[in-house]
């Protein structure tokens, strides 16, 4: 009884820490291995990091790990699982739709500022799983293959189709609403990314004042009218 309680709260800590939904192909072995492998590989990288360590610090044996990946390559990309099953298709999907779909309610700078606050928070939150597959994505192109075809085009699709509703109703000028997506995408991927490689920028910084900012750049410019 006390292992299967034991179970059920590295389950949970897991999912709590990557905000992954629960997998039940998954056995908590699978998980605890992964988990690890996302540690090890964020600290170490993924050349310099042994199956040993991601062994150690899953607290099983390094065979065990060899039962469920046959080498590391393959544990690396067993990290795609939780990553893209589990975060990224449902994550980012339908929190996205769930904002959008309040526009009727709200004006659109409530909506861009909760769409991107909502990105950033998601992001920040999974940011040791996002930099694993990132930094190796140069060296394993084809991890980044399952982004590129099942969450991608859904992403750009939906926040197309948003834009081109508000051309259609006069929010918007007449602007490929593609175009539109890739400029809001750059704004907010570029302040994540600016963020986090220069922390010592935005010590003093009021996030929830620069993302207001930042939507209303997007919507009106920078040139004084």
């Amino acid at each position: 009884m006390a292992d299967t309680t034991n179970d059920q709260n590295q389950r949970d800590n897991i999912e709590t820490e990557f905000d992954l939904l629960p997998d039940s192909e998954l056995t908590e072995k699978h998980w605890k291995i992964l988990e690890a492998a996302v540690r090890v590989f964020s600290e170490k990288g993924f050349g310099a990091s042994r199956t040993s360590e991601v062994a150690k610090e899953a607290g099983v044996s390094e065979g065990t790990i060899f039962n469920y990946f046959k080498t590391k390559k393959d544990l690396l990309v067993g990290l795609l699982i939780p990553l893209v099953t589990r975060f990224f298709r449902p994550l980012i999907l339908s929190s996205l739709e769930r904002i959008l779909s309040t526009r009727k309610e709200r004006s659109i700078e409530e909506v861009l500022h909760d769409v991107t606050l909502d990105r950033v928070q998601l992001i920040q939150k999974n940011l040791p799983l996002i930099k694993t597959v990132a930094a190796e994505a140069a060296f394993h192109p084809e991890l980044i293959d399952p982004l590129r075809e099942q969450v991608a085009p859904k992403v750009i699709e939906t926040m197309s189709r948003y834009f081109q509703a508000e051309i259609d109703n006069g929010t918007f000028r007449d602007i490929d609403p593609k175009l539109l997506f890739r400029t809001f995408a750059s704004m907010v991927g570029g302040y994540i990314l600016t963020r986090n490689v220069l922390p010592a920028e935005y010590e003093d910084a009021d996030e929830e004042a620069e993302l207001k900012q930042m939507v209303d750049i997007f919507l009106n410019g920078v040139k004084k009218q």
